[in-house]
C-alpha cells in the first residue's frame, strides 16, 4: 500500500473549478509509479528487464470531486496477481477530513517490450515490492464495454511527441484525454469513467474517434486506420 498527499493545482482543474478527468487519472497514474520508484522497481529497473506494466482497463467512480486548493491523499495497493496480469485499486481521500472522494479499479499486464508480448511472471522481487491486500468492498464491472450502433465519426487526430512517454507509446493519461476531447459539454457531469485499452499507439499513428450519446451516457472509440479499437470508454 502507498500514499501520498497533493493540493489541487489551477492546472488540474476543469471549467467548473474541480478536478478534470484527466488529472485523477494523472494522481493514481503517479501514485503507483511513487511506489514502484520507492520500492526500487520503477523506471530504470523495468528498462533493464526490458519489461513494462501495461494498463488494460480502468473504471473510476466520483462520489465528489476535489475542489481548487483543496488537500487530499492519494493511495494505492495491489489487489491481485495471477500470472502476467494485475490488479490495482486507488482512493483519493481529502487529506484533512478522511472523506472518500474518489475509487477506482484498474487492471494491467505485465509485458516484455522487445517482442511486446506478455510475460510468463512477474518477477518476485516486483510481488515483494507491491505486496498484496484486499480489494475494495465497491462493486466494479467486468467484461467488455458495450459500444452503441450510433457511432459518429470525429476529425482524426496524428499522435505527436507531447502525447508519448517514456515507453515511447501514448501515456494512459493522455489516452484519456483525447477520449475527454470528443466529449460535446466537457466531462465535469459525469461521476463514472471506464476504457479499456486494447493497443498501443506509436509517434505518427492516427486514431479515428467515434462517439455515440445515449441516455446520457457517452461512449468513444478511438480506432486504427484499419478500424480496430486501440481505446472505448464510456462516461456515465
Amino acid at each position: 500500500m502507498y500514499e501520498y498527499t497533493e493540493r489541487i493545482r489551477y492546472t488540474e482543474l476543469n471549467e467548473n473549478r474541480t478536478l478534470s478527468l484527466t488529472s485523477i487519472i494523472n494522481f493514481m497514474q503517479d501514485c503507483c509509479i511513487y511506489e514502484a520508484e520507492d520500492g526500487g522497481v520503477g523506471i530504470d529497473w523495468l528498462k533493464e528487464h526490458h519489461t513494462a506494466w501495461m494498463l488494460t482497463s480502468w473504471q473510476v467512480k466520483i462520489l465528489r470531486r476535489p475542489v481548487f486548493c483543496e488537500h487530499v491523499r492519494i493511495k494505492t495497493w495491489a489487489c491481485g496477481f495471477r500470472h502476467f496480469l494485475g490488479q490495482r485499486n486507488f482512493t483519493i481521500r481529502n487529506a484533512e477530513t478522511d472523506e472518500l472522494l474518489i475509487v477506482a479499479y484498474s487492471e494491467w499486464a505485465y509485458v516484455n517490450t522487445e517482442t511486446q508480448r506478455p510475460e510468463r511472471k512477474v518477477p518476485d522481487r516486483e510481488l515483494e515490492v507491491y505486496g498484496l491486500g484486499e480489494p475494495l468492498d465497491m462493486e466494479f464491472e467486468r467484461g467488455r464495454i458495450a459500444v452503441p450502433d450510433t457511432l459518429i465519426a470525429k476529425p482524426p487526430i496524428t499522435v505527436t511527441e507531447m502525447h508519448l512517454d517514456t515507453n515511447h507509446h501514448v501515456n494512459n493519461g493522455q489516452y484519456v484525454a483525447i477520449a475527454c476531447a470528443q466529449v460535446a459539454e466537457g466531462t465535469g457531469r459525469f461521476t463514472d469513467f471506464r476504457c479499456e485499452v486494447r493497443r498501443q499507439s506509436l509517434l505518427g499513428d492516427v486514431l479515428f474517434p467515434y462517439v455515440a450519446e445515449e441516455d446520457g451516457v457517452v461512449t468513444v472509440v478511438l480506432n486504427d486506420e484499419e478500424g480496430n479499437p486501440k481505446l472505448t470508454a464510456r462516461f456515465t
